[in-house]
């Protein structure tokens, strides 16, 4: 891979995963429509996921501090336990084992869909759910929030492992299902994305090590999609503000007829 191919595909990352359009569907199409080949590698996921992770541990400094501070106190005073740090850090815990759970148990069916056709079909799948999202609900602080609300929001943070499922669109979606307010659900998405993102660099790190690629490729990856990632962030927020998540809806299923039509027709 060179530093080019590199630089374009951090920057499709860093646009997409945090926009609710599915960063890891979008790789997969510039991989294929670009000439790069059918499939995309894993060290290229794992890589650019590590560098949309850093941008939102930059972003939500403050989030991670008091949900990583509260859960600290909490493990050791009853009184810490009644601060919103000690429930946003549970909350947390409990949307990330569905995910981190369906993840593992899937991911053979994972590297099956890295390719155009499904990729496609899950595009259009991801327009409807963002079409019809609530703009917003009526707990907007985090001890509103229940468990539940987390464990459903886990559930559908992993079956979003599909290439072509939006991770951010999809979660931010059942969190405003289940009445969470638009300034609160992606905080609490992008936090428990943290939590697997964080995973997937681990469990990742022996696939990037073995790969046949040089250090300035991977570099340049995490890079930009760190800096496009952050960009991406203050974007999405602006959007969900303002109640018009599903403006990105007509463009994933252009994407989506785009694909299907050039696989039909042109291929």
């Amino acid at each position: 891979m060179t530093v080019l191919q590199a630089l374009v595909l951090g920057i499709v990352q860093g646009l997409t995963e945090f926009l609710p359009v599915s960063s890891s569907g979008h790789l997969v199409l510039a991989h294929y429509f670009l000439g790069w080949g059918d499939s995309l590698p894993l060290y290229v996921d794992i890589a650019t996921n590590t560098g949309t992770l850093l941008a939102v541990l930059v972003f939500l400094w403050r989030d991670v501090r008091t949900a990583l501070g509260g859960f600290l106190r909490g493990l050791g005073s009853a009184a810490a336990r009644r601060e919103p740090g000690w429930r946003l850090a549970l909350l947390i815990i409990v949307g990330s084992i569905p995910t981190a759970t369906i993840a593992l148990l899937v991911k053979p069916v994972f590297e099956r869909l890295n390719s155009p056709l499904p990729v496609a079909i899950a595009l259009a799948v991801t327009g409807f759910v963002l079409w019809f999202a609530p703009r917003s609900g009526p707990k907007h602080e985090v001890r509103q929030v229940t468990f539940l609300d987390a464990l459903v929001a886990g559930i559908v943070q992993g079956l979003a492992v599909v290439p072509g499922i939006s991770r951010s669109g999809s979660t931010i979606a059942a969190l405003l299902w289940r009445g969470v307010d638009k300034a609160l659900a992606p905080r609490l998405s992008f936090l428990m994305y943290l939590v697997v993102s964080l995973g997937v660099a681990v469990l990742g790190a022996k696939d990037v090590l073995n790969a046949d690629v040089e250090l300035a490729p991977l570099l340049t990856m995490l890079a930009a999609s760190f800096a496009v990632g952050y960009g991406a962030l203050l974007l999405v927020f602006t959007v969900l503000k303002r109640g018009r998540f599903r403006v990105f809806s007509p463009y994933l299923w252009g994407v989506s007829a785009l694909t299907l039509a050039y696989l039909a027709f042109v291929r």
